[in-house]
C-alpha cells in the first residue's frame, strides 16, 4: 500500500502548464473519480492552486501507482507524458508525507511561511473526504500535516513578516500607479484571496468594487469592507471605473477577455488599468496586455517580484519538525501494513479452534452450558495466548523497519490470502 506524490509547482513549471493542469471546483469530481478507477489507486486527493497541482494517491504497487497518475495528469492536460515526466517530481510513503507536511506548514510555498497554503491543503481533504475518493492512509496522512501546519506556526511563528502572494501583487500595483490611496479597486472573486485582498484594502483604497459569480457572498465580502457589489455579467462598468483589478476565481476559462478591457478603454480618459491576475486557471485573456494603458501581472510575474519569505534558524526549526513527524506518519504506515496479515493468521487460528471443537463435538455432547462455555473460554484463551507475542512482535518489527519479510513469511508458513485493503481499526498518529 505505497502511498504517493506527485506534481508539478511553480519551481517547476510556467504557469501555461500549471493552468492546463489545474482542476477547478467543478471538474474536481470528474478529476477524482477519473483517477480512483484507475487499476492501481484506492484513494486520491487533488492539491490545485495558482502555485502547483499535486495528486496524492494509495495505490497497490508502486510502478503501476506512478503509472497511473502520470497518465492522468498527461490526460487531464491534454499534453505528451513526457511534458509531465520532464517537470514534474514525485514522492513515496515516508517522503510523501513529509512533502505533504511541509507544502501545509508553508515551507514550499513561494514565499515562505505564508497562510493560505493550510486553508488550501483543508479543503483538498474536506473536497476528497465529500467525493468519498480517500480512505484511511490519505485521511490520516492530511489530518496529520494539518497538525504539523499548526504546530509549525505555533511553535516557530514562520508565517510572521510572510507576504502573501495577495500582498506582494497588491504591492506592485501600489508601485505602478503610484500608491493605492484613494484608488479604486475591483476584486473579482470573493473567496480567501479576495476577502484577503478586501481586508488589506480597507481604509486604504478609496473605492473597493466587488464581483462574484453569487452575489450573496459578494454582499457579505462587501459589507466586510465597505464596498460595492458589481455585477459580474456587468463588468465592464467595473472595468471602466477601477484603477485595479485582483482577479482569483475558480473559473476554468478567463473571466475577463480582451473585449472586456478594450470596451473599458474609452471611458478612462487615459487612465491606467492594472489587472492582478492570480487564478490557475488564468482569469485575464494574456491578449489584455496588448492593449495600451494595460498592465498585466500573472502569476509568473508576481512570482519574480517575491523573495524567499522566513530564512535561517527558523526554517530549520520547522523542518526538523516535519521530518519528525514524517518519521511517526512512516512508523504508523509500516504498523498498518502488517495489520492484514495479523488479523488473517487470527482469522485462520480462530477458524481451526471453531472446526476441531466442532469435530469433537459428540465427545462434548455430555457436557452442560456452565462446562461448555469455560471449554470455549479455555480454548479461545490458548489461541489468544499462543498469538499475542507473534502479534505484538511483527508489530515491533515493524514500527522499527520494514515487516514486510516477516508478514510474508507468515502468510507462506500458514497459508493466508494476500491482504487486501486494511481490515484493521489503528488509530493514526
Amino acid at each position: 500500500m505505497p502511498v504517493l506524490v506527485l506534481g508539478l509547482n511553480y519551481k517547476t513549471a510556467p504557469v501555461a502548464l500549471l493552468e492546463r493542469l489545474a482542476v477547478p471546483p467543478d471538474l474536481l469530481e470528474k478529476a477524482l473519480a477519473d483517477l480512483t478507477g484507475r487499476e492501481h489507486v484506492t484513494e486520491a486527493a487533488v492539491l490545485s492552486t495558482c502555485n502547483r497541482v499535486e495528486v496524492y494517491a494509495n495505490v497497490t504497487r508502486y510502478h503501476g501507482g506512478m503509472a497511473d497518475l502520470r497518465n492522468f495528469l498527461a490526460e487531464w492536460a491534454g499534453v505528451p507524458i513526457e511534458d509531465i515526466a520532464d517537470r514534474a517530481y514525485d514522492h513515496f510513503d515516508d517522503r510523501a508525507a513529509a512533502h505533504l507536511f511541509a507544502v501545509t506548514s508553508g515551507l514550499d510555498s513561494m514565499v515562505v511561511g505564508e497562510r493560505e497554503i493550510a486553508a488550501q491543503v483543508k479543503q483538498a481533504f474536506a473536497d476528497a473526504e465529500r467525493e468519498r475518493s480517500v480512505g484511511r492512509l490519505l485521511q490520516a496522512m492530511f489530518r496529520q500535516a494539518l497538525r504539523v501546519g499548526r504546530r509549525v506556526r505555533a511553535e516557530t511563528g514562520l508565517e510572521r513578516g510572510a507576504s502573501s502572494m495577495v500582498e506582494v501583487a497588491l504591492g506592485a500595483a501600489d508601485r505602478i500607479v503610484s500608491g493605492l490611496g484613494g484608488r479604486t479597486v475591483l476584486l473579482v472573486g470573493a473567496g480567501k484571496m479576495g476577502q484577503l485582498a478586501g481586508l488589506r484594502l480597507l481604509g486604504v483604497a478609496g473605492r473597493i468594487l466587488v464581483a462574484n459569480r453569487t452575489r450573496d457572498r459578494a454582499e457579505r465580502l462587501a459589507a466586510r469592507v465597505d464596498g460595492e457589489v458589481v455585477d459580474l455579467d456587468d463588468l465592464r462598468t467595473g472595468l471602466d471605473a477601477a484603477d485595479v483589478v485582483l482577479s482569483c476565481t475558480g473559473a476554468s476559462t478567463p473571466v475577463i477577455t480582451r473585449e472586456d478591457a478594450e470596451a473599458a478603454l474609452p471611458g478612462r480618459a487615459g487612465r491606467p488599468l492594472v489587472l492582478l491576475d492570480i487564478a490557475v486557471p488564468r482569469d485575464v485573456d494574456p491578449v489584455c496586455a496588448t492593449l495600451p494603458g494595460v498592465t498585466v501581472l500573472d502569476v509568473d510575474a508576481i512570482r519574480a517580484l517575491t523573495d524567499t519569505g522566513a530564512t535561517g534558524e527558523l526554517v530549520a526549526r520547522a523542518r526538523a519538525m516535519v521530518e519528525d513527524e514524517a518519521r511517526t506518519f512512516a512508523s504508523w504506515t509500516r504498523s498498518v501494513r502488517v495489520e492484514p496479515t495479523i488479523a488473517a493468521l487470527r482469522a485462520r487460528a480462530e477458524a481451526v479452534r471453531v472446526a476441531e471443537t466442532a469435530r469433537l463435538g459428540s465427545r462434548l455432547a455430555s457436557l452442560d452450558d456452565r462446562q461448555r462455555a469455560a471449554v470455549e473460554a479455555l480454548t479461545r484463551g490458548i489461541v489468544s495466548t499462543l498469538l499475542h507475542d507473534p502479534s505484538v512482535n511483527l508489530k515491533r518489527i515493524a514500527d522499527t523497519r520494514s515487516g514486510d519479510p516477516y508478514a510474508h513469511a507468515l502468510r507462506e508458513l500458514f497459508d493466508l490470502p494476500t491482504p487486501g485493503q486494511d481490515p484493521g481499526a489503528s488509530e493514526a498518529p
